[in-house]
Order: C-alpha cells, then sequence, then structure tokens
C-alpha cells in the first residue's frame, strides 16, 4: 500500500489552540507545493455541530445528518479534496495542532459528493499519528497474538456494555489459534483460548497492569488490548476531558480514568501492547483543544504505542460489534492494519441503518514499522500455520483412531487443501514480498501440508491420490533445500520422500549436504534430521549406518526441552513401518526391499528413551 503524507504547520504550541474562523496553517501534501488553507469554522460552531452528533443527546435524524454534512464541507476544505485512487493508498495525516487533531476529518467528501474514506475503491485509508521520536524504541511487533480483553460495565455509567458479543468476536478472529476444527460425525474437542486470550470482566487500571506484567513475566506479553466500557467526563466546567469509566481496585466503586492514567499504566508496561482498541464513547474525543489534553487514544499513541483505534463521537453497541469483529477478524489473519480499518469502516457505512455515523466516528493513529511488510508476512504465516496445526491434528485423529467416516475424512482433507492453496500465495512476489528466512519456512510448511494430505490418502485407500501429493510435497521441500543447502529439515524430508517413491536418492551429494548442515546446527531439531539421514544412507549408496541413527536420536532425547520433537521425529519414522513399505507399492528399486525394520529398530529405541521435560512447544509445523 502506498503511503501519502499529509502534514499542517503552525506556529506556538501545538498542545492547545482553538478554531478561528479565517485562521491561516500551512498543508504540505505529497510532492505538491506547500498550500495555505484558512479555517472556515468558528469553535463555538463546530462544537455545536459535535453535539449533534451525540446520540444520547440529539435524536433528531434531519439535525444530525445536517451536522455530518457540514463538517464533511468544513474538513474537505481544509484537507482538500481527495479522490478515489487507482491503487490503496494510505492518508498519513500528521495533525501536532490540539485544533486541528479534533476535526473530524474522517468526514471528508469527493468531488462527487461522497465519503470518500468509507467509500473507495481501491482503498483510500485516512490514518493519523503524531511527530514525538518514540515510535519502534518500546515495541516489538507481533506475530503470534496475545489479546487482554478488558470490559468494564459499572452500575449507573450507562446500559449493559455489550461483553459476550465482543467476546465471542474475539474468540473467532483467534480461533486458527485455539479452537480445533469442528468435524461433522466426530466429537469435538475441549476448546481452549487461554493461551492467546484473557478477559477482565470487571476491569480496573490495576487489574489491567498486573495482567500485562504477569504476561511478560511468562515471556508472553499481550500484544493487543481490548478496551470495552462506557465513556466518562473526567474534567470539568473549566478544562472538560473525556476518560473511560473503569472499576476502582476495590471491585466495587467506579473509577473514572484520565487520560494520563491509562497513558501511564501502559508506558508501565514493558514491552507495551502493540494495538490497542477503544470500544470507549469518546475515546478519540478530543475536541476540548483550548485548554489542552489529547483524547485516550491520542495520549496512549503519542506515548508510543502503534496502533490506536477509538471512537471520537459516541458508539453504538451495533457498532461496537461490527467494530471488534470485522477489524480484527481482518488483523489477526495477517491482514494490513490499514485495509483492515478500511474495511471496517466501510462495513459500518453499509450498516449505517443500524450504525448510524459509527462509520465516521472510527479514528486510528497508526505508526508502522519500517519493515512492516515483512511483519504482515510473518503474521499471515503464523495465522496460517495455527490453522494447518489443527487441521494436521485431526488428520492424525483420523489416521490413529482408526476413523472412516467419509465426511469426516472429506472435512479435513478440504481443510488441508485450503490452507494449501492459501500457503501457496506467499511463496513468490504476490500478496508479500517475504523476507528469504520466512519464504524458505513456508516452503517446508507447504511440503508438510502436502505430506499430510498424502498420509490422509492413503488411510482412505486413495494409493494414486498420496503418490501425487506425495511427489507435491517433494517439490515443496526440494524447492526449499535447493534455495539454501542449510535448511537440513527441508534436505531430509525432500530425500525420504524420493527414497520412497523411486527406492533410491538420486544424486548422493544431496545427502551429504544435508548431514553437513544438520551436523552444522545445533538446534533441537537437527538430531532428528541426522537420525532419519542415517536410516536413508543405503539409498545414497553409503553402508547401513543405524548405530549413528540410534546416537542422534540419544541427543535428540537430550536436547529436547518437550515432547514435540520427540512426537515428531515418531511419526516420521512410523511412516516407514505402516505406510512407506514394498507391501504398499515404496522403495520399488531399492534391493533391500524398504526400511521397516531398520525404522522398527530405531522406534524401539527412542520408545525407551527418558522422556523430556515438558515446555512451550517449538514454533514449527510437523514435517
Amino acid at each position: 500500500m502506498r503511503s501519502e503524507l499529509i502534514e499542517f504547520f503552525r506556529f506556538d504550541s501545538p498542545d492547545s489552540g482553538m478554531l478561528r474562523m479565517g485562521d491561516r496553517y500551512l498543508r504540505a501534501r505529497g510532492n505538491e507545493p506547500v498550500a495555505e488553507v484558512h479555517i472556515p469554522i468558528r469553535h463555538s460552531d463546530f462544537l455545536r455541530r459535535l453535539d449533534h452528533l451525540r446520540y444520547e443527546m440529539e435524536n433528531d435524524a434531519d439535525r444530525r445528518e445536517a451536522a455530518l454534512r457540514d463538517l464533511a464541507e468544513v474538513v474537505t476544505q481544509v484537507l482538500g479534496v481527495c479522490e478515489s485512487p487507482d491503487e490503496p493508498v494510505q492518508i498519513d495525516l500528521v495533525t501536532n495542532a490540539a485544533e486541528l487533531s479534533a476535526l473530524p476529518f474522517e468526514l471528508a467528501r469527493d468531488a462527487d459528493d461522497r465519503p470518500v474514506f468509507a467509500v473507495s475503491d481501491p482503498p483510500l485509508v485516512l490514518t493519523r499519528r503524531v511527530r514525538t521520536g518514540l515510535h519502534g524504541a518500546r515495541h516489538v511487533w507481533w506475530s503470534t497474538p496475545r489479546v487482554l480483553f478488558a470490559a468494564a460495565s459499572l452500575p449507573g455509567a450507562g446500559k449493559p456494555v455489550p461483553v459476550g458479543e465482543h467476546r465471542t468476536a474475539l474468540r473467532e478472529a483467534l480461533k486458527p489459534w485455539s479452537e480445533p476444527l469442528p468435524i461433522e460425525g466426530m466429537q469435538d474437542a475441549v476448546r481452549d483460548n487461554r493461551r492467546v486470550l484473557t478477559t477482565l470482566d470487571r476491569a480496573s487500571l490495576g487489574r489491567i497492569a498486573a495482567a500485562a506484567r504477569a504476561a511478560v513475566g511468562e515471556g508472553r506479553p499481550y500484544t493487543h488490548l481490548h478496551v470495552l466500557a462506557h465513556g466518562s467526563n473526567v474534567g470539568d466546567q473549566f478544562e472538560p476531558e473525556f476518560g473511560v469509566a473503569l472499576f476502582a481496585d476495590d471491585d466495587k466503586t467506579r473509577a473514572d480514568v484520565t487520560p494520563d492514567e491509562l497513558r501511564a499504566m501502559i508506558q508501565s508496561i514493558e514491552p507495551g501492547p502493540v494495538v490497542v482498541t477503544l470500544a470507549v464513547c469518546d475515546g478519540g474525543n478530543q475536541s476540548n483543544s483550548v485548554t489542552g489534553g489529547g483524547s485516550l487514544a491520542h495520549e496512549l499513541h503519542e506515548s508510543g504505542v502503534p496502533v490506536v483505534l477509538a471512537s471520537q463521537f459516541p458508539l453504538t453497541f451495533a457498532g461496537s460489534i461490527t467494530f471488534v469483529r470485522q477489524f480484527y477478524g481482518e488483523l489477526l489473519a495477517g491482514g494490513d492494519v490499514r485495509t483492515a480499518l478500511h474495511r471496517t469502516r466501510r462495513r459500518l457505512h453499509t450498516e449505517g441503518a443500524d450504525t448510524k455515523h459509527d462509520w465516521a466516528s472510527l479514528v486510528a493513529y497508526v505508526q508502522l514499522p519500517e519493515d512492516y511488510q515483512d511483519r504482515l508476512y510473518e503474521v499471515a504465516m503464523q495465522a496460517e500455520m495455527a490453522s494447518l496445526r489443527t487441521a494436521q491434528l485431526w488428520s492424525d485423529r483420523l489416521v490413529n483412531e482408526g476413523i472412516t467416516d467419509p465426511a469426516a475424512f472429506e472435512t479435513v482433507a478440504e481443510q488441508l487443501r485450503s490452507r494449501i492453496a492459501s500457503l501457496t500465495r506467499y511463496v513468490g512476489e504476490g500478496e508479500a514480498a517475504p523476507a528469504e528466512a520466512a519464504r524458505l519456512e513456508n516452503l517446508g510448511i507447504l511440503g508438510s501440508a502436502q505430506k499430510r494430505y498424502a498420509e490422509l490418502s492413503f488411510h482412505r485407500d486413495d494409493l494414486d491420490g498420496a503418490r501425487v501429493a506425495l511427489r507435491e510435497a517433494r517439490r515443496w521441500y526440494l524447492r526449499g533445500f535447493t534455495s539454501s543447502l542449510s535448511t537440513h529439515w527441508h534436505g531430509v524430508q525432500a530425500l525420504s520422500i524420493e527414497a520412497a517413491l523411486t527406492g533410491r536418492i538420486g544424486r548422493p551429494g544431496q545427502w551429504y549436504a544435508a548431514v553437513e548442515a544438520a551436523e552444522a546446527d545445533d538446534d533441537i531439531w537437527a538430531p532428528g534430521s541426522l537420525a532419519e539421514l542415517y536410516l536413508l544412507a543405503p539409498l545414497a549408496g553409503l553402508p547401513p549406518a543405524l548405530p549413528q541413527a540410534e546416537h542422534q536420536l540419544a541427543e535428540l532425547a537430550r536436547r529436547a526441552e518437550g515432547p514435540v520433537p520427540i512426537d515428531s521425529t515418531r511419526r516420521q519414522l512410523e511412516r516407514y513401518v505402516r505406510w512407506w513399505t514394498r507391501r504398499h507399492g515404496y522403495f520399488p528399486d531399492f534391493p533391500g526391499g524398504d526400511l521397516t525394520e531398520d525404522a522398527s529398530r530405531l522406534l524401539e529405541g527412542l520408545r525407551a528413551l527418558p522422556a523430556p521435560s515438558l515446555s512451550a512447544p517449538p514454533s514449527i509445523v510437523d514435517p
């Protein structure tokens, strides 16, 4: 997505200021000459029109529409006319001057008098930011999400907020990481999203901070904070200010949290969340520009939170639900935060009968890291890998439990096919230009998915389909290995499939290269690769090397910090015993028949080794 900077300048302190008819500002827009713009509205008239957008105070639809149109004319004149682009474009708006930050630029209209940021296709996305010099210093971009959902619905603060609907939307967005694939005809497993989603139903500032610090202590900090609560007026008649109504730490009384207090709490967490979303009325309201003091969203972003989304007007419950469902659904699947924002705004606009002008209320402060495109690729890959793990678990269950229900098979097979199709998009120069390491990992994951699909086909007695899928798996593995001979995982997998399909390793040099790469690697997976390579030694024209393979299995058990590497190696060896056998047509040209006997010996030795201690599993798909 191309980014176009629009920045406004004026002299004097940017922390406070008011809109005065005719006041002049300098507007710098992309490569255009700097232009002088004039404010076309008085501050009092601006505030009156904002007041007409408050649902609880203004039920006159005509006055509300008139206010929206008047404000749209103002911001379009100040911002300049924006037209729907020929490609996705981000308008990167820098408005350090407090009175300009208060303007709802999201209402801007194009030459055809359409709300351009809500209807443009390709997307024209408006994001805001401030110049502080702090961005990127505290936060590390996320690849695997962990969401803290802080909700507070205090008696007397307003109607109960839709906690259940927001929790359901977050669970759905986190489904690849937390929920197994439901299979028709099979009892569903227990669904557990506790590792990726924490809900505080009676959130207080102290409890949010305690949960965040505990997550940091576990080595798994929260990447996203979603706050659902009523907004509150935390100022007075001289200095009005909007905050958020949370519980006090005594869990009984009300605490009206100011922007400064929320900012201080977030800054006390290291590392803090990368994304904060505020489903809080007036969470992005900065209309009090005269006496200074930013909105909740502005303060959080200025403190260094890269992405903050909030509402600059009151937000309908229906709009808040659409917001969390659409935005998090897009973002946690690896979507660009800007595209997710645009699609959320567009959906709110489409659902206007229920969500009123929530599409214009949504305001986003965004500062992205320089390598954001690569980070996007990593996030998308992590989501695909998580979904693939789920499908692989169900595939294992079908195979291991001898389940033969056709509907169950087809459901799992379709899930695997879907994951393969999605992963294929990220191999080349398509949706994202990946870093080389991520591209190589994806090639191995594609091989893994194809091999699991082949195994499922074999279990369904589709022997020809299994061989076709195995050849595809080898193609992906070999592509990764030849791209980088140091990736022993790709190498051993490509060689093992070649051996099973043909009964030989056509290029023994690749066997030596894979051994060299694994011996040079000190991670927990290298001994498993070496054990299988020594099992395959006769296929490369070498003497049997089972003692060396057994030694590597012992080393694997010593290095493993959890059961995953052991289980992965066990499953791979079992394929030589029950699947890749001469009886099923494998190893056709191998004088020794097949490797069933040797693999069985290694399996017995592996089972006799001490079990490793349990810990968090490594982030890798089983080969």
